[in-house]
């Protein structure tokens, strides 16, 4: 006997917001992440609209969670003025976090969740403490304090190697050159400050209020001064004689992202109007030391799953962790240089870490809308071995 497998319900997203990137100790020094969540999620409900009442899951992201406070999540919502009956809580994916959270509101408004779902993540490396344990065989007094930001982010336990050395390791596996990643690095800037200059990014950040007359409403880390020579000039950050630099690697900064996920029929019964459609999915793991390299299979798997091509997707934003791993992505993937981050990315903009995901998710709508294209894949890989993508295709 056939058995018809029931049509699953689309999944939509009906808007996304980000704050700017702020530098650490810069823009956002004194505001939590709960903070910045708030402002994002008290945004995307203002200008689209929608009734607080039909907000029914805040799903958040973070990939730093000390100092942050009893699920952060729920702060937010808190400080939304939401009603307290709306259930959240946080994801710790590391740099994946934020898509992360995106990919379990869609299987969340896939399982009949009649409501909108908030989806995001948020980070503020600047407000990471640092940490002593309080075993007894030494003194808290002789301890030395072991920076959080270092060792729950960008350490690799594993493999026993900070995430700049697994990528230096893989540049000269696959000989990626010092020369090729600060010229990547280089117009990375050139496109983020170009965009800027031309408004590309207005729609999507939202402004926040962090003192008395002082916004936050501007990415603080593209450089329009920069030249190949003066990445050149920047010694090697993790190997003697290495080619991966603090001018070719993303630096972590303050910032958060969110967008709204709602399933069909809720579309249908609230008479939404979303932006994108989710058309698929996919979650890959391999080894620790691959970490910079399962992006590719991660976007492979999806464009399978969607049933595309390379050819058929109009944008591609990917991660930029570090240079040599988009680089990397690019050539692997053969993706055409004017649909892979065409105003730039993480180089540039600065990596918010737990909202790296959302915030590369976000920026594709916008820069599909902007385009007049349809199609776009996000990507990003993460510590541990692992990467997620999204495609979606706009409506």
């Amino acid at each position: 006997m056939m058995i018809q497998r029931e049509r699953q319900s689309s999944v939509y997203i009906l808007d996304g917001v980000r704050t700017a990137m702020a530098n650490p100790f810069q823009g956002f020094r004194n505001v939590t992440v709960a903070q910045m969540a708030a402002a994002i999620i008290c945004e995307l409900v203002s200008r689209n609209k929608i009734k607080k009442s039909l907000i029914s899951e805040v799903i958040l992201g973070n990939a730093v969670s000390a100092g942050t406070g009893q699920n952060f999540a729920r702060q937010a919502v808190f400080l939304s003025g939401f009603p307290l009956s709306i259930p959240a809580y946080c994801v710790s994916n590391v740099c994946g976090s934020g898509l992360q959270a995106v990919v379990l509101a869609m299987q969340s408004a896939l399982f009949h969740n009649t409501g909108i779902i908030v989806a995001g993540g948020a980070e503020n490396v600047t407000r990471s403490p640092h940490m002593l344990s309080k075993d007894d065989e030494v003194a808290l007094k002789d301890k030395t304090p072991i920076d959080s930001l270092i060792y729950d982010a960008l350490w690799c336990l594993m493999t026993g190697k900070h995430m700049g050395e697994l990528c230096e390791d893989m540049a000269r596996q696959h000989k990626i050159s010092r020369q090729e990643q600060d010229l990547y690095s280089l117009q990375s800037h050139q496109k983020a400050c170009a965009a800027a200059e031309q408004g590309k990014f207005q729609k999507e950040i939202v402004p926040v209020d962090v003192a008395p007359n002082q916004i936050v409403a501007r990415d603080e880390r593209p450089r329009r001064n920069v030249t190949i020579e003066s990445f050149a000039g920047l010694p090697p950050g993790f190997k003697e004689k290495g080619t991966v630099t603090a001018g070719n690697s993303a630096s972590p900064c303050d910032g958060a992202s969110a967008v709204l996920v709602a399933s069909e029929e809720t579309v249908k019964k609230e008479k939404l109007r979303p932006l994108a459609k989710i058309v698929a999915t996919a979650t890959v793991a391999g080894k620790p030391e691959d970490s910079f390299t399962v992006c590719i299979p991660a976007i492979k798997k999806c464009l399978k799953n969607c049933q595309w091509t390379v050819k058929d997707v109009d944008l591609f934003e990917i991660s930029e962790a570090f240079a040599a791993q988009i680089i990397l992505v690019q050539k692997k993937l053969q993706i055409p240089e004017d649909k892979l981050n065409i105003w730039g990315g993480d180089i540039a903009l600065g990596h918010a870490l737990g909202a790296a995901g959302t915030r590369i998710l976000t920026t594709l709508m916008h820069a599909l809308i902007d385009q007049g294209k349809k199609k776009g894949i996000a990507g990003i890989c993460f510590g541990g071995g692992g990467a997620i993508a999204v495609a979606i295709e706009m409506v």
